[in-house]
Protein backbone atom coordinates (compact mmCIF):
# COMPACT_ATOMS: atom_id res chain seq x y z
CA UNK A 1 0.00 0.00 0.00
CA UNK A 2 1.51 3.59 -0.74
CA UNK A 3 0.53 6.38 1.38
CA UNK A 4 -0.40 9.36 0.31
CA UNK A 5 2.20 12.35 0.57
CA UNK A 6 2.19 14.40 3.31
CA UNK A 7 1.38 17.70 0.77
CA UNK A 8 -0.31 18.39 -2.24
CA UNK A 9 1.61 20.00 -4.94
CA UNK A 10 -0.71 23.36 -4.35
CA UNK A 11 0.57 24.27 -1.04
CA UNK A 12 4.27 23.37 -2.79
CA UNK A 13 3.08 25.99 -5.92
CA UNK A 14 2.28 28.54 -3.01
CA UNK A 15 5.66 28.13 -1.54
CA UNK A 16 7.70 28.77 -4.54
CA UNK A 17 5.05 31.15 -5.59
CA UNK A 18 4.32 29.65 -8.59
CA UNK A 19 2.68 27.14 -10.58
CA UNK A 20 4.20 23.60 -11.66
CA UNK A 21 2.88 22.20 -15.03
CA UNK A 22 4.14 19.29 -17.37
CA UNK A 23 7.61 17.37 -16.26
CA UNK A 24 7.85 19.63 -13.48
CA UNK A 25 5.00 19.12 -11.31
CA UNK A 26 5.64 15.35 -12.03
CA UNK A 27 8.95 15.98 -10.33
CA UNK A 28 7.26 18.03 -7.48
CA UNK A 29 5.13 15.30 -7.09
CA UNK A 30 7.67 12.52 -6.96
CA UNK A 31 9.71 15.26 -4.33
CA UNK A 32 6.99 15.58 -2.24
CA UNK A 33 6.40 11.18 -1.98
CA UNK A 34 10.28 11.21 -1.02
CA UNK A 35 10.20 14.00 1.47
CA UNK A 36 7.01 12.19 2.99
CA UNK A 37 8.82 8.77 2.92
CA UNK A 38 11.80 10.60 4.59
CA UNK A 39 9.35 12.71 7.04
CA UNK A 40 7.61 9.49 8.04
CA UNK A 41 10.78 7.24 8.88
CA UNK A 42 11.76 9.45 11.21
CA UNK A 43 8.25 9.86 12.78
CA UNK A 44 5.15 7.82 12.20
CA UNK A 45 3.30 6.58 9.42
CA UNK A 46 0.77 8.68 8.94
CA UNK A 47 -1.61 6.85 6.84
CA UNK A 48 -3.71 10.00 6.57
CA UNK A 49 -2.29 12.58 5.87
CA UNK A 50 -4.82 14.89 7.68
CA UNK A 51 -3.98 13.66 10.87
CA UNK A 52 0.03 14.57 10.23
CA UNK A 53 1.02 17.04 12.99
CA UNK A 54 1.87 20.60 11.36
CA UNK A 55 4.96 20.12 11.92
CA UNK A 56 5.73 17.54 9.48
CA UNK A 57 3.55 18.90 6.50
CA UNK A 58 5.78 21.68 6.88
CA UNK A 59 9.18 19.56 6.78
CA UNK A 60 7.52 17.74 3.79
CA UNK A 61 6.84 20.94 2.33
CA UNK A 62 10.72 22.45 3.01
CA UNK A 63 12.28 19.41 1.89
CA UNK A 64 10.34 18.68 -1.24
CA UNK A 65 11.24 22.67 -2.17
CA UNK A 66 14.48 22.43 -1.70
CA UNK A 67 14.52 19.44 -4.34
CA UNK A 68 12.29 21.59 -7.06
CA UNK A 69 14.60 24.46 -6.69
CA UNK A 70 17.50 22.06 -6.83
CA UNK A 71 17.21 18.92 -8.76
CA UNK A 72 20.66 18.06 -9.70
CA UNK A 73 21.86 19.08 -5.84
CA UNK A 74 24.31 21.95 -6.83
CA UNK A 75 26.39 23.35 -4.05
CA UNK A 76 27.32 26.15 -5.52
CA UNK A 77 27.17 28.17 -9.51
CA UNK A 78 30.23 30.73 -10.57
CA UNK A 79 29.36 33.42 -13.46
CA UNK A 80 31.31 35.75 -13.92
CA UNK A 81 31.75 38.16 -11.10
CA UNK A 82 28.41 36.75 -9.69
CA UNK A 83 28.33 33.53 -7.30
CA UNK A 84 26.35 31.99 -5.25
CA UNK A 85 26.74 29.18 -2.87
CA UNK A 86 24.55 26.81 -0.56
CA UNK A 87 25.89 25.92 3.07
CA UNK A 88 27.36 22.42 3.08
CA UNK A 89 25.23 21.53 5.50
CA UNK A 90 21.97 21.98 3.85
CA UNK A 91 20.74 18.54 2.93
CA UNK A 92 20.30 17.80 -1.20
CA UNK A 93 17.42 15.79 -2.64
CA UNK A 94 14.50 15.15 -0.12
CA UNK A 95 17.14 15.08 2.92
CA UNK A 96 16.04 16.50 6.31
CA UNK A 97 18.44 18.90 8.15
CA UNK A 98 19.64 17.45 11.60
CA UNK A 99 16.51 20.30 13.19
CA UNK A 100 13.91 18.88 10.97
CA UNK A 101 14.61 15.50 11.96
CA UNK A 102 14.46 16.71 15.64
CA UNK A 103 11.21 18.27 15.56
CA UNK A 104 9.74 15.33 13.61
CA UNK A 105 11.02 13.10 16.53
CA UNK A 106 9.56 15.95 19.02
CA UNK A 107 6.68 15.60 17.38
CA UNK A 108 6.31 11.97 17.66
CA UNK A 109 7.42 11.91 21.24
CA UNK A 110 10.85 10.19 20.38
CA UNK A 111 12.74 12.50 21.90
CA UNK A 112 14.96 12.71 25.30
CA UNK A 113 17.66 10.15 27.03
CA UNK A 114 18.35 7.66 25.61
CA UNK A 115 20.93 4.76 27.45
CA UNK A 116 22.94 2.71 24.41
CA UNK A 117 25.32 -0.38 26.16
CA UNK A 118 29.21 0.05 25.57
CA UNK A 119 30.77 -2.87 24.23
CA UNK A 120 33.85 -1.53 26.39
CA UNK A 121 32.27 -0.96 29.75
CA UNK A 122 30.55 -4.52 29.66
CA UNK A 123 27.40 -3.74 26.93
CA UNK A 124 27.47 -5.59 24.22
CA UNK A 125 26.46 -3.73 20.98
Amino acid sequence: MTSLPLADVAALEQRLGRELVGEERAQAEAALADASATVRAYGDAWPDPERAPAIAVAITLAAAERRVRNPEGYRSELQGAYQYQLPASLPVGAGLTSSEARLVRVAVGASGVYAVPVESLGGSL
